[in-house]
């Protein structure tokens, strides 16, 4: 297939890169506002370089593009290409207005062409390994995601706050390997470091008798990506950056003590540490990309679990602002 990039920031660079060492993909073009690095993608990757939509579409020199733009430019980049029957893979969140995200989303159907969302953290080995162990029932049931998603302030985020922008990452694994979106949200965040837009936030989420509890921020001097999940049978962690999965089994039986009272007896957990094959997520999510506009099928991260995702974020951020609006 010929793809195009759309947006060649941090993000954008690495779908360029990933899609040139592609074989199923053919990097036919790139496009960005800024002539000088269109310039320079151009002329390494040896494609065209646009610095205008409407002049890539035009082209039709693509098949398929990823929108690796700031987030308030989605909706306009994928509805252009929507409509005229690219096929598009748009960095999450999929925009920041849901009445927006349906919109792509029906125009996708109405075209017949894939709409996907780039969750990266789904095809990372150590979410997709996490997902079997919970599914086999290996942990029992879960109980409780906490997970930590901290780190320095990204100077190429200029557009959205740490919610939208990190947030929505665990806000969809939750929603994955539960299988269900939350019933209840509670959640506290501020702005510590910039007063433009909020750097810090807590978030738990509710799913009936499970919950999920996530920090996110831009003022940690360090770069934190982490998940622990507790179940009725172990417990495991899980490091996004290392694909690394510790998992621990409980060793318990129930007894009686001394007076007759129910009791139940732990005994050293087992301490697993398991084996994962590495890969780099981004290039399993460009080639399932690819491989779902080929085969017409829908994609892991479609335009449903974007919507999801970014709904459940959009409600973070109504009752943030509710508060602030309480207390002024």
């Amino acid at each position: 297939m010929n793809i195009g990039v759309i947006g060649l920031g941090n993000m954008g660079k690495n779908h360029v890169r990933n899609y040139s060492e592609l074989t199923i993909a053919h990097l036919t073009a790139v496009c960005d506002i800024s002539p000088e690095i269109t310039k320079q993608f151009e002329t390494k990757y040896s494609c065209k370089g646009f610095t205008d939509i409407n002049e890539l579409i035009a082209s039709k020199s693509v098949d398929a593009v990823s929108i690796t733009s700031p987030t308030t430019t989605h909706y306009p980049l994928a509805k252009a290409c929507l409509e005229n029957g690219i096929h598009v893979l748009v960095e999450k969140p999929i925009t920041n207005d849901i009445a927006q995200a349906n919109e792509l989303a029906t125009l996708a159907k109405e075209n017949n062409v894939t709409l996907m969302v780039g969750h990266i953290e789904r095809y990372n080995p150590a979410v997709i390994k996490a997902k079997e162990i919970i599914s086999s029932g290996q942990i029992g049931k879960p109980t409780c995601l906490i997970a930590k998603r901290v780190g320095a302030f990204p100077a190429q985020i200029k557009d959205m706050n740490v919610i939208i922008d990190l947030a929505v990452h665990d806000i969809d694994i939750f929603s994955y390997l539960l299988d269900k979106s939350p019933t209840k949200i509670m959640a506290n965040a501020g702005k510590a470091l910039h007063n433009n837009r909020e750097d810090y936030a807590e978030i738990f989420l509710n799913y009936g008798d499970q919950n999920g509890f996530i920090q996110v921020n831009w003022i940690t001097p360090i770069r934190i990506r982490n998940l622990a999940i507790t179940g009725t049978k172990g417990y495991m962690e899980i490091n996004y950056m290392t694909q690394e999965i510790v998992m621990h089994e409980s060793n318990y039986a129930a007894d009686f003590d001394n007076f007759g009272e129910y009791i139940i007896k732990f005994g050293d957990a087992r301490k697993t540490h398991i084996p994962i094959e590495k890969e780099e997520p981004l290039k399993k999510e460009l080639s399932h990309f690819i491989e779902s506009c080929q085969n017409g099928t829908d994609p892991i991260t479609d335009s449903k679990c974007g919507i999801q995702a970014l709904d459940t974020a959009l409600e973070v951020l109504d009752l943030i602002s509710n508060k602030e609006t309480a207390t002024a």
